[in-house]
């Protein structure tokens, strides 16, 4: 592993379009603590979000349905319009931190556990601090070996995004990316009741989720079960104090190899391997998937 975590091989055009934001990649709050459970999955943690829990983040115990943030999950049967359910979405701040450096600004910057000890020393963190803890913790979700089946990796800039999403999709596949809107009104509980008032249907077949890493500076996790089916749909959504939400609402239809456990499973009353689940994605994190032809 080198200076930049990301590079493979594949040169060809990335085409990339989203919900509601011009194209940019999640920027990463290092205060901001996350949770992954074994199924790749992450919840909880907030990049440059209001949070009501002290010091401004947690990391969440996917073993604990009543944590606020695991209220994303849903099956497709409960997209109809005019109902109502409770979702997470946090409040981000700073659209601004969402928007990945430029590739010469990070490439002489190490992205690797071994080195450590540089990267408190050029970014100024105490050894023991919540950036030191977020950026080890970083690094190890992007150090991990994959599972059987499995691609993942962590992109640090546009160019390593769109080689990944090549990667997987196709050397020669246009790709769209997909993002949930901001939330406009900083009061919004992170947890409230919205009503669906349209969906409609995206993309099924290989689909690439990607989530924002808590470091100094923008990084997205991306992983993909080689085989395994999703389907994304665009939900629109009204909150109970008004707030309206152009949500991605992503569904992996095999859950066979998923934890038995999975909070999901016990939010849903489903097993795993006989149900998809799905549940929806706020808007620091993202979906991939080509455009078709």
């Amino acid at each position: 592993m080198g200076n930049e975590f990301v590079s493979y091989s594949f040169l060809l055009l990335l085409v990339v379009t989203q919900l509601a934001l011009v194209v940019t990649s999640n920027g990463a709050d290092v205060l901001r603590l996350h949770s992954m459970d074994s199924d790749g999955m992450h919840i909880g943690g907030e990049n440059n979000v209001r949070h009501s829990s002290p010091g401004g983040g947690w990391a969440v115990s996917m073993d604990d349905p009543n944590d606020p943030a695991v209220q994303v999950f849903a099956l497709i049967k409960d997209l109809v319009v005019g109902k109502k359910m409770p979702i997470y979405f946090p409040y981000i701040k700073d659209p601004a931190s969402f928007q990945f450096f430029p590739k010469e600004a990070t490439r002489h910057i190490p992205f690797s556990s071994e080195a450590i000890p540089e990267l408190l020393r050029f970014f100024a963190f105490s050894p023991d601090s919540k950036q030191a803890l977020a950026m080890r913790q970083t690094l190890e979700v992007c150090e991990k070996e994959p599972k059987q089946g499995e691609v993942r990796g962590c992109a640090t800039n546009i160019d390593s995004l769109a080689d990944f999403a090549r990667g997987i999709l196709g050397s020669d596949s246009q790709v769209q990316i997909l993002r949930s809107s901001l939330l406009s009104d900083p009061s919004t509980p992170l947890v409230q009741n919205y009503t669906i008032l349209d969906f409609k249907a995206i993309s099924t077949g290989d689909i690439v989720p990607c989530h924002s890493e808590p470091y100094p500076y923008p990084v997205y996790y991306c992983h993909f079960q080689l085989g395994a089916e999703s389907r994304v749909f665009k939900v629109y959504l009204r909150g109970e104090n008004g707030e309206m939400m152009d949500s991605v609402f992503l569904c992996h239809m095999d859950t066979s190899t998923w934890r038995p456990g999975h909070v999901a499973f016990r939010l849903l009353g489903v097993k795993a391997g006989e149900s998809e689940v799905c549940h929806f994605m706020a808007a620091h994190d993202l979906a991939m998937f080509p455009v078709p032809k």
